[in-house]
């Protein structure tokens, strides 16, 4: 894992594979049930912002033209391959693929939580396939994230004729190259970020797209701050071992909003993984259940709907009793009313990258 050194030279680590592997395999049925549906704008701009530019008999074919690949071309062109990074538990890359079946779409995530839940879903849609991969693995950096994730597909059950064809490399040597590759709100809890980059950049063709959005601004931030924050402002006998535990964890742990904090890091990073220019953009994400209509309800949507939280708060009522949970509250209510009163978004600010892998 990255090391980075914080304030005070403190050692800050990103979290290991093994780690996150338990956290999203305990997480993936709480996530699947509040917080895809809320990640499709970012999902959804990533799919914009790559254009899926293809070869096809008069050069660059746009997006408006993919549906009408539904099956390889009389020149021998193959369908446009997209590579999903951190599909999770597959709704995102699921509503792409029925979309736009000309597309064939190579989907892997970490969790095997995630990828039993996605193919679970998968029923009926055969221009998918999901694998269990790590990101950032010495063979993926090396081979390519496609094509490991493709040879565990082909080793398996789990492949149907559209995508056998589409992830078997022609000729038979050599990696398998996508046409565009995305991954959403992912990339910021890799623990090697370079790895990764080299990973996705070996599975692209030349030019091809890779976009990623990952957290941006903690200012910004109200669903994973507005309650770590109201926990440390409690002045509560009984919560002290908790509250210094949580601040030591956030002191050597490297955040999530890593990526937003080092723009130039991350393009430089990008570079190294043999990308040309970057573009990069923020953007917004509100609270998952529509509009906030009070700060109580904000509150607790914060704490009911955001897994971590709901975590965090019931280890609060454990070690505290009913007072402590209800000084909880009150503080986080405080905070989101303060949010509501400067017309701040209460969900997750987020940075978008595209860049194209260089010739």
């Amino acid at each position: 894992p990255e090391a980075m050194a914080a304030a005070g030279g403190t050692a800050v680590r990103a979290m290991g594979n093994d780690a996150l592997i338990v956290k999203w395999n305990k997480f993936s049925k709480a996530y699947s049930a509040v917080m895809e549906q809320w990640s499709w704008p970012s999902y959804a701009s990533l799919v914009s912002a790559t254009g899926l530019p293809v070869l096809d008999g008069s050069g660059l074919a746009s997006w408006k033209h993919l549906d009408a690949a539904k099956a390889p071309s009389s020149s021998g062109k193959r369908p446009p391959l997209v590579l999903d990074v951190g599909c999770g538990p597959g709704s995102h890359s699921l509503e792409l693929a029925r979309m736009h079946p000309g597309l064939r779409i190579l989907a892997t995530d970490l969790s095997e939580g995630m990828i039993e839940l996605a193919r679970s879903r998968a029923a009926g849609v055969d221009n998918i396939a999901f694998a269990v991969a790590s990101a950032d693995s010495e063979e993926v950096a090396a081979r390519g994230l496609a094509t490991v994730a493709a040879g565990s597909v082909l080793a398996g059950e789990h492949v149907s004729d559209p995508m056998s064809e589409a992830l078997r490399v022609p000729g038979g040597e050599g990696a398998l190259l996508a046409d565009a590759a995305i991954a959403n709100l992912v990339m910021q809890i890799v623990p090697d970020t370079l790895a990764a980059f080299q990973g996705v950049g070996a599975s692209l063709r030349p030019g091809a797209p890779f976009a990623f959005a990952v957290w941006g601004d903690r200012s910004r931030s109200a669903l994973f701050t507005a309650l770590p924050g109201a926990l440390r402002s409690l002045e509560i006998s009984g919560l002290e071992a908790m509250q210094a535990e949580v601040a030591e964890a956030a002191a050597t742990t490297r955040s999530g909003f890593h990526l937003e904090a080092d723009v130039p890091r991350v393009k430089r990073l990008l570079a190294e993984a043999g990308f040309g220019p970057v573009s990069t953009w923020t953007t917004e994400l509100p609270m998952p259940g529509g509009p906030v209509l009070s700060a109580q309800d904000g509150a607790a949507r914060l704490i009911d709907l955001i897994p971590a939280n709901s975590e965090l708060a019931a280890r609060v009522h454990k070690e505290g009793g009913d007072e402590a949970r209800a000084a909880l509250t009150r503080a986080l209510e405080g905070r989101v009313q303060a949010l509501m009163d400067e017309d701040a978004v209460l969900g997750l600010h987020v940075r978008v990258y595209v860049a194209a892998k260089r010739g």
